[in-house]
């Protein structure tokens, strides 16, 4: 026997053991027999590298030994559900696998047999955070689901990509995926962490689905409560919904146009971090830690209209943008830009992205966004002293003047040196 089959041996053992003894682990901890610990699952992989050298020269082994396996696999199977009343198959199909990531070592695909035993340890790993997750789903979360698995795989690739009549059908709705899917992650963020670990994951999350939203609720319900204790509670969570949209900006223009973001990155991320720092000192700033409750926060994001109504939103600003840039050139684009922040800063960043290096340059692309984005910011802080108190309307005005200031001239910076 040659050193790289004792190599090979050792590895087949080793990932049996690993697996077994993840097995064995969750069985002490919920106090269960299993009929496979770390001992078993070692030699199950074993056979199935045996298995896998005997191949070599009997053709008909393997299947053979994936039989026996097999049938003393069911047999423990229907031993547990009629000793023991229980019928879960995890540990079970586990073993299978086992003898797999055997015969795969003695056919040399470590890297492959690793990777799979990685995954099987995960997935046998997350049964108690997955029950949890799973209680916490409701009816109305799968079907959101299920309706971004159809936007993006039933009607997305039947759309046309081309113009018609300055409208491009599938780049409209492969928009609406691209923030319905953003979206969904930030609805998931708040069911799942936000209301548990506190004011300023949510004012994260709830970033990802509309800062604008974010901002409005907030402010109108600390006028409600009026409890001045909560000022920088109230403060920090809108503060970081607001610095997550300048993250959310980056990401959509990475996904569309990677030249875009080269452009953007540099802004972007110094805002976001100058953001992040002063939501965490207002967040320090009190003592206290509150769950809001609001419709905004709590509402699915995936419903229908809100897909279509966004389709809607960014078919005629890219038809906009598209037929200004043809007719009057930056210039219009960036009046569009700016009346397009007052209301949204998802669309027109998509938009240009989408037009940059084609009818549009990058750096104009890269301008009209910036635009965009500040212009959105000062819309919000205007929210704040029209629908909020004036004690929390002080306090976002700073932190808007600090971050569009840094914004501004990081942009500036750009535009004038790095850009060209």
């Amino acid at each position: 026997m040659d050193i790289l089959t004792l190599k090979l041996l050792a590895i087949s053992i080793v990932l049996g053991f690993l697996i077994g003894l993840e097995r064995n682990i969750s069985f002490i901890h919920q106090n269960e027999k299993g009929f496979a610990g770390s001992r078993t699952f070692s030699l199950i992989s074993l056979f199935g590298f045996l298995a896998g050298i005997i191949t070599k020269t009997q053709s008909y082994f393997f299947y053979l030994a994936f039989f026996v396996l097999g049938a003393l696999v069911i047999s423990a199977y229907f031993l547990k559900v009629i000793h023991y009343d229980k019928q879960g198959s995890t540990t079970h199909v586990a073993a299978i696998l086992t003898f797999l990531i055997g015969y795969l070592v003695s056919q040399n695909e470590v890297s492959f047999a690793i990777t799979l035993s990685i995954v099987i340890v995960f997935i046998l790993n997350i049964k108690t955070k997955l029950k949890k997750i799973e209680s916490s789903l409701s009816s109305k979360d799968i079907s959101a689901a299920v309706l971004l698995l159809v936007m993006t795989f039933l009607v997305l690739p039947y759309l046309p990509d081309k113009m018609i009549f300055y409208f491009n059908p599938h780049k409209t709705w492969a928009m609406a995926v691209i923030i319905a899917t953003l979206s969904f992650i930030g609805y998931l963020g708040i069911k799942f962490f936000g209301q548990k670990y506190g004011i300023l994951l949510t004012g994260a999350a709830g970033g990802f689905i509309s800062s604008t939203a974010v901002t409005f609720s907030i402010s109108k319900l600390y006028k409600i409560q009026k409890n001045s204790s909560l000022l920088y509670t109230y403060a920090a969570a809108i503060a970081i919904a607001n610095t997550i949209m300048f993250a959310r900006v980056l990401i959509e223009s990475l996904i569309v146009n990677k030249e875009v973001f080269f452009i953007l990155v540099l802004p972007y991320t110094i805002t976001t971090i100058v953001g992040i720092y002063i939501s965490y000192r207002f967040y320090k700033k009190t003592s206290q830690n509150i769950e809001i409750k609001s419709e905004v926060l709590e509402k699915n994001p995936l419903e229908l209209d809100e897909a279509i109504k966004f389709a809607i939103i960014f078919g005629f600003i890219y038809a906009l943008v598209y037929f200004v840039g043809q007719k009057y050139g930056n210039i219009g684009i960036y009046i569009i830009s700016f009346l397009s922040g007052i209301t949204d800063v998802d669309a027109i960043t998509l938009s240009l992205s989408s037009l940059a290096n084609k009818n549009l340059s990058l750096l104009s692309a890269a301008t009209g966004i910036a635009i965009a984005s500040f212009t959105n910011s000062v819309v919000k802080c205007l929210i704040v002293w029209i629908f909020g108190e004036k004690e929390l309307a002080v306090l976002i005005t700073k932190f808007f003047e600090v971050i569009l200031s840094v914004f501004v001239l990081s942009f500036l910076g750009v535009y004038l040196f790095g850009a060209h």
